[in-house]
């Protein structure tokens, strides 16, 4: 008989560790899985792959968070995966910090007022020179001094974005808050140049980069002292999320320009620890939900690697100061209240990855004149978020989420890749010069608007749903003529001209294709027109009809539908009668055979000029082939490039 430590040893090796027993279960979940499938691969049908080459499971365990980092720390402690504060936002919220924008110094400050009367909690000023198109114009110390009147400099962060060079800004701040006896020591916010940033959005800078370096270097050591938080450089990756750059090259590039600007201000004698102490990033706030969350999350521990590497220890290492912004990409002039829902979902996730400031974009933006309504509503989302909802009560609310932890390791570890890419390209000025990020950022933005365009990727409102009644949102001068008025506006000295960043937005393509189709019914009486010929009773035809109106209406064509025919050669009869320049035949792919043929028939015979659709695509290439044949010049499915199709249409009705 054994002795009870041998059958204790026993018991032991022969039960099944927590992890195996772990592994055990999710094979017998994965195979009842497979066998619902019949066949489908599991990675095809169930896992997600993100535009960051992420493969998003269905399910995640445990053991997914094998081997990552800064799991075990708690919030506030380094590398600060967990956000930079020990109890997050119960002391002190994020910063209400809403971008603001006016014509001139008094009516930008007649909106502030009203802003911090009504939740707004920090300053938000964009000059000219960060934006030629839209910021600000403060020209001396009086423009500055009108701008901020009635607002507490001690008590309210004032984030100004100066451009390429802070310094004459700089000081008449600092002048205005000693004309107000208020000691610098407690001046919060940023004055952040960022010449880097310009250079990409513009392509050109006002002076050459080492000079602006040297002004970058003497701002910071002038900066007033701790306790002061004021920044002073800014580092702007929210240029290329609006450019439509995915979250690991957002990083990536965040990580690469504060390298630059490390190295360019110790070559100058600032401190690492001043220098790292004194910068700001900007991220822009994508749709995609927790990738978002996970890329806030991820920038800190990133960040503190940096440092470390530039021999701090983590744990003395500065923080990484976050600030956030909606993106443009995304946003949409046409059926524009959707984007109150938009910034919102990309609101909680900022908060929830623990950003230190935010900016919510006006659901109008984009026609550059917001008005109370819609700054109010955008203001307010950031009460909702800290009271109603109480993100405010809980330190990291995402933290231990096995897909959360799983998903910011997965970003953090490709981020870090790429960022040691673009340094051993010489760093980001250098990759700049040779237009390597602008490239990887055009092809991430053409593969999304490629995903836009065959409706992979959806837009409410847009590409899909259309709302044909409405009045879409005006262009603003800004929005429209933005890459040229960067372009020529930077400077006429030109110096150290590259590549500017590709500014563009999802909806852009097919905003385009309705405002043809508008100015062509403005033009002509009518919109442009496509004749449905819906055969047979309406179960036979209802469905494809229905998909080919959601179809064609994203470019606002007319869709005469309200007859149906029992025969094809009455369709035909009625569609040529129409005068529609487009027709397109519903039925089912039963049906077709028999329909298709004569009805193709007839219509080009009378007339020849007419393009004739079919909703639907045979799968059998010899039933195309004969359809073809017969007059068929389009299949309008649901994997046809919807703008692609939309386009030619268009120009076949002279709209475009």
């Amino acid at each position: 008989m054994k002795d009870t430590a041998t059958a204790a040893a026993d018991t032991a090796t022969a039960s099944p560790s927590p992890d195996d027993a772990l592994q055990a279960a999710y094979a017998r979940w994965k195979k009842v899985v497979e066998a619902e499938l019949k066949g489908v691969p599991f990675e095809k049908k169930l896992v997600t792959r993100t535009p960051e080459g992420i493969a998003l499971q269905p399910l995640y365990t445990r053991s997914d968070l094998a081997g990552i980092p800064a799991l075990n720390t708690a919030p506030g402690q380094a590398p600060y995966l967990r956000g930079t504060r020990a109890k997050g936002y119960k002391d002190q919220p994020w910063e209400f910090a809403q971008d603001l924008f006016a014509p001139t110094p008094a009516e930008f400050n007649t909106t502030l007022l009203d802003a911090l009367n009504n939740g707004q909690d920090s300053v938000s000023l964009t000059t000219s020179a960060a934006c030629p198109c839209c910021g600000l114009d403060i020209a001396t110390k009086a423009d500055l001094a009108t701008a901020l009147a009635g607002v507490s400099l001690a008590h309210i962060p004032v984030h100004i974005a100066p451009g390429p060079d802070a310094t004459r800004l700089a000081a008449d701040y600092l002048a205005l808050a000693a004309d107000q006896g208020i000691d610098p020591a407690k001046l919060t916010g940023s004055i952040a140049a960022d010449p880097l940033a310009h250079w990409a959005a513009s392509g050109a800078l006002p002076a050459e980069l080492e000079k602006l370096y040297d002004a970058l270097a003497a701002w910071t050591k002038d900066a007033p002292p701790p306790p002061s938080t004021l920044k002073t450089i800014g580092v702007n990756a929210a240029l290329w999320g609006h450019a439509g750059a995915n979250a690991v090259q957002e990083l990536a590039l965040a990580l690469s320009s504060a390298t630059d600007y490390l190295r360019a201000l110790l070559k100058r004698g600032v401190t690492i620890e001043t220098a790292a102490a004194r910068i700001r990033f900007t991220l822009a706030i994508g749709p995609q939900f927790f990738t978002e969350v996970a890329k806030f999350r991820a920038l800190r521990p990133l960040w503190t690697r940096v440092l470390t590497a530039f021999g701090q220890k983590p744990e003395l290492a500065a923080k990484a100061a976050v600030h956030a912004t909606t993106s443009w990409w995304n946003k949409t002039r046409l059926d524009p209240n959707v984007n109150m829902l938009r910034v919102t979902t990309e609101a909680l996730s900022a908060v929830l990855g623990g950003v230190d400031s935010l900016n919510i974009a006006p659901f109008d933006e984009l026609s550059g004149k917001t008005d109370t309504f819609s700054r109010r509503i955008a203001r307010n989302v950031h009460t909702l978020l800290a009271e109603e909802f109480s993100f405010t009560q809980v330190a990291d609310p995402a933290g231990g989420s096995w897909y959360v932890e799983k998903l910011t390791d997965e970003l953090g570890r490709k981020a870090w890749t790429l960022f040691q890419d673009i340094e051993q390209k010489g760093g980001h000025a250098a990759a700049l010069r040779a237009g390597y990020p602008q490239d990887l950022v055009a092809k991430a933005a053409a593969d999304k608007l490629d995903a836009v365009a065959k409706r992979r990727s959806g837009i409410i409102g847009t590409n899909l749903f259309p709302n044909l009644k409405e009045t879409p949102l005006a262009p603003a001068a800004c929005c429209a003529k933005t890459a040229d008025a960067k372009a020529t506006a930077c400077n006429a000295a030109k110096i150290d001209a590259i590549k500017p960043i590709t500014f563009a937005r999802a909806a852009s393509q097919f905003e385009a294709l309705r405002a043809a189709s508008a100015a062509h019914k403005q033009k002509t009486g009518k919109a442009p027109q496509i004749f449905f010929a819906k055969m047979g009773p309406v179960i036979q035809h209802k469905m494809r009809a229905d998909f080919s109106a959601g179809f064609v209406a994203t470019a606002g064509f007319e869709c005469l539908m309200k007859e149906s025919f029992d025969t094809p050669e009455a369709a035909a009869a009625a569609a040529v009668k129409s005068g529609a320049p487009i027709t397109v035949i519903c039925s089912t792919d039963d049906t077709y055979p028999a329909l298709v043929p004569p009805f193709a028939k007839a219509v080009k015979a009378a007339a020849p000029n007419t393009t004739v659709m079919l909703a639907g695509l045979p799968a059998d290439e010899t039933l195309v082939a004969q359809f073809k044949e017969a007059g068929v010049d389009e299949f309008l499915h649901i994997r046809s490039n919807v703008y692609g199709l939309l386009s030619a249409l268009l120009k076949k009705t002279g709209a475009l």
